[in-house]
């Protein structure tokens, strides 16, 4: 799968590796300065295989605060799937971000969330990273909402672990509503260790596999954010 950026002195070409020499220069000491309090498990982002990357949903600034792990940790490309609304028609820093890393959109309300996990699993099959948020939208607070089983179709298509990520303290520095950030160091990530489900492949098709995927990963999730996940609970 050929990308929309062939040739950058900065770093966003396809192919499997990247630099991102400009996010290191950048996003990552700013976010860590004004922002980020603490990262922990950062070993659980590798360099050695293509990841897929689950993380809880709360504001738009986790998009960015998710960016400094896996550009500290991984050389590969690194994906996300991205609101077409916010990502490639709001905010210069949001397209900037959305074009930086090759953002996936997703125009909503449209039905084409498949069309969309299929480029996810083109990128994660050519070796790329790809990150997505299982919600499937910004909650009002940080207690998680019912996850869509997006995250386990990936999974199952294509074999790759799942690295589970927990974020803190955005849904306090930007909830749902607000379009400028608190400045405060008081974000937490917590990367938890890969997570595999090779007893379920073949059954991507299997609307009760998906939902035990789908539950597993949101249950550790949980664990992260020492929340239980109720997966009934829909917001």
């Amino acid at each position: 799968m050929k990308g929309l950026y062939p040739h950058s002195p900065l770093g966003i070409i396809r192919g499997g590796r990247k630099t991102y020499f400009l996010e290191k220069l950048t996003l990552k000491p700013l976010l860590r300065l004004f922002l980020i309090k603490e990262i922990n498990g950062q070993s659980n982002i590798r360099n050695d295989a293509a990841q897929l990357v689950a993380v809880n949903h709360n504001s738009h600034l986790d998009e960015f605060v998710v960016m400094v792990p896996m550009v500290t940790g991984s050389r590969r490309a690194t994906h996300f799937f991205a609101d077409k609304k916010h990502f490639f028609e709001g905010k210069f820093y949001f397209r900037l971000l959305a074009k930086r890393f090759q953002a996936i959109p997703i125009d909503r309300g449209t039905g084409n969330a498949d069309k969309a996990l299929r480029m996810g699993e083109k990128y994660l099959n050519d070796g790329d990273n790809v990150i997505i948020y299982p919600e499937g939208t910004r909650g009002h607070s940080n207690r998680l909402i019912r996850g869509k089983v997006g995250v386990a179709k990936l999974a199952l298509w294509t074999g790759r672990p799942v690295i589970p990520i927990a974020v803190w303290g955005t849904h306090i520095l930007m909830p749902k509503g607000v379009h400028k950030p608190t400045i405060k160091k008081i974000v937490k990530v917590n990367i938890g260790e890969p997570m595999t489900f090779e007893e379920y492949r073949g059954r991507a098709d299997d609307p009760q596999a998906l939902r035990e995927v789908t539950d597993m990963i949101m249950t550790r999730i949980g664990e992260l954010l020492d929340q239980e996940y109720d997966p009934e609970f829909r917001g």
